[in-house]
C-alpha cells in the first residue's frame, strides 16, 4: 500500500508539472503572436510615414522652386522695364553727333550695368535655394532612417519553456523489501520465531530408565539429569 501511494503521488506530482509547462508554451506563443502582429502593425505604419516624409520632402522642394521662379520672373521684368526706359530716354531725347553717341553708349552701359545686377541676384538666389533644397533632403533622410531604425529588427522572443524534470516512479526493491518486513512483522506476531518445548520434561531411556531432559535455551542443546 505505501509503495502504491508513492507511485500515485509521484504520478500526480509530475502530471502537474506537465500541465504547468503545457501552459507555459501556450502563454509564450500568444506572447510570440502578439509581439509579431505589433511589429507588423509598426512596420504598415512606418511604411505611411516614410510616404508622408517624401510627399512632405517634394512639396518642400516644390515652394522653394516656386519662390525661385518667382525671383527669377520679378528680375527678367526689372530688366525688360530697364531697357524699355532707356529707348524711351533715347527717343525723348533724339540728338545727333557725338552728345548723343555718348548718352546712347552711357545708357547701355547702366543697362548692361543693371542687367549683371539683377543676372548675380538671380544666381545667389538660385544657390540658396539649392542650399535649402538640400537642406530639405538631409533632414527628409534622417527621418526616414529612424523611421526604418524603428522597424528594423523583428522581434527576439527568447528560449521557450524549460521542460519540468520529472520524478522517477519508486523503484520494485523498496516493495520488495516493504514486503518482506511486512512478512517478518506478521511471524513475530504469530510467535512463529518463540523456541517450543524449552521446559524440563520426564523422559524414558531404551533401557527403562528415567530421566529429566530439557533444552537450554542459551546454547540449544538438550541437557539430560538421570532419576
Amino acid at each position: 500500500m505505501q509503495h502504491e501511494a508513492q507511485g500515485a503521488g509521484v504520478r500526480s506530482r509530475n502530471r502537474a508539472k506537465l500541465k504547468n509547462f503545457e501552459e507555459q508554451n501556450r502563454q509564450y506563443n500568444r506572447e510570440v503572436m502578439l509581439n509579431n502582429n505589433e511589429w507588423k502593425n509598426e512596420v504598415q505604419v512606418q511604411d505611411i510615414e516614410q510616404d508622408q516624409v517624401y510627399q512632405a520632402m517634394i512639396s518642400q522642394w516644390s515652394e522653394q522652386d516656386q519662390q525661385l521662379d518667382k525671383i527669377f520672373a520679378q528680375g527678367d521684368q526689372k530688366i525688360e522695364k530697364a531697357i524699355v526706359e532707356m529707348y524711351e530716354n533715347e527717343y525723348a531725347g533724339t540728338q545727333t553727333g557725338r552728345t548723343a553717341a555718348r548718352r546712347a553708349q552711357q545708357g547701355a552701359k547702366k543697362l548692361g550695368q543693371y542687367k549683371s545686377e539683377v543676372l548675380a541676384s538671380k544666381l545667389l538666389a538660385r544657390d540658396q535655394t539649392e542650399r535649402r533644397k538640400e537642406g530639405i533632403r538631409q533632414d527628409a533622410t534622417s527621418k526616414s532612417r529612424n523611421l526604418y531604425e524603428n522597424i528594423r529588427r523583428s522581434p527576439i522572443h527568447g528560449p521557450t519553456p524549460m521542460a519540468p524534470e520529472l520524478e522517477r516512479m519508486p523503484g520494485k526493491g523498496g516493495l520488495i523489501l516493504g514486503l518482506a518486513q511486512s512478512a517478518l512483522t506478521g511471524a513475530v506476531n504469530a510467535d512463529v520465531f518463540t523456541a517450543k518445548d524449552i521446559g524440563e520434561k520426564v523422559k524414558t531411556t531404551s533401557t527403562g530408565e528415567k530421566y529429566t531432559s530439557k533444552i537450554d535455551p542459551t546454547f540449544g542443546h538438550e541437557i539430560r539429569t538421570f532419576l
